[in-house]
């Protein structure tokens, strides 16, 4: 019988907060630069680029931000969880490329990780014993539901009838 896949899903915006916040900074400190309240720069024109020190401080500041929040996206964009009727799937990376597999026979342990800040905005971490390792499936959306879905899929299949019992 094929696999179905049940899920396919990525992490919220949230696994990447760190660079979020760094971005915004960034930001924000490209636009005090420039606006340069406090006239900490000189008003003077750097002669070779012939503009004001603030203007090329600023750009700086908010090419890094820029970057900051590539960087974020992409490392949002490029983890990818499946969940099958059989395992689960946690596939990141773009050059160097990395799939875990953990089949539903092997998981011991199914935890749901939640503080304060992720119930309010309904995400949280899906921890996975085998025993020998754990996976953790982060910042998912609706993990209540997630985590649900795969406890019943456990015991789907470590349920064996009667009839089939050695």
């Amino acid at each position: 019988m094929p696999e179905t896949t049940l899920l396919s899903l990525r992490p919220t915006r949230l696994i990447a907060l760190g660079h979020y916040l760094i971005w915004t900074f960034l930001w924000i400190m490209a636009v005090v630069v420039y606006l340069n309240p406090w006239g900490f720069l000189p008003q003077v024109q750097i002669p070779v680029l012939n503009v004001r020190p603030q203007t090329f401080v600023a750009w700086l500041l908010a090419f890094a931000g820029l970057v900051e929040l590539l960087n974020a996206e992409i490392r949002r964009r490029t983890i990818q969880y499946v969940i099958t009727d059989n395992r689960i799937i946690r596939k990141d990376g773009i050059v160097r490329k990395r799939t875990m597999e953990i089949p539903f026979t092997q998981i011991e342990r199914v935890e749901l990780e939640q503080g304060l800040i992720q119930r309010l905005f309904g995400y949280g971490d899906l921890v996975l014993d085998t025993g020998e390792d754990t996976e953790v499936l982060a910042s998912l959306r609706h993990v209540r539901l997630i985590h649900d879905e795969v406890v019943k899929h456990i015991g789907q299949m470590s349920y064996r009838p009667p009839s089939q019992r050695g």
